[in-house]
């Protein structure tokens, strides 16, 4: 199961943000931390980790603007 560490670790890692501020309930997208352009890479990342699909509808703010948002969604929605 994908943890709140190991997203924060991809989006330093691979979406190049500056996580020395961000907590796991700190808004990203609503905050411009993470922009639309980067949403397409995380989600990808996130169904590979978590083994599942994202339906598009799904892409919400509630569900995904913080990780602790991003981890509660998946644990909801995984297999």
């Amino acid at each position: 199961m994908i943890d709140g560490s190991r997203i924060a670790e991809f989006l330093a890692d691979d979406l190049g943000i500056d996580m020395s501020d961000v907590e796991h309930d700190t808004p990203l997208f609503s905050s411009s931390i993470v922009d639309s352009f980067a949403l397409v890479t995380l989600m990808m990342f996130l169904e590979n980790e978590a083994g599942m699909r994202i339906n598009p509808v799904d892409v919400t703010l509630d569900n995904f603007d913080t990780i602790n948002l991003m981890v509660a969604f998946i644990e909801r929605n995984s297999q």
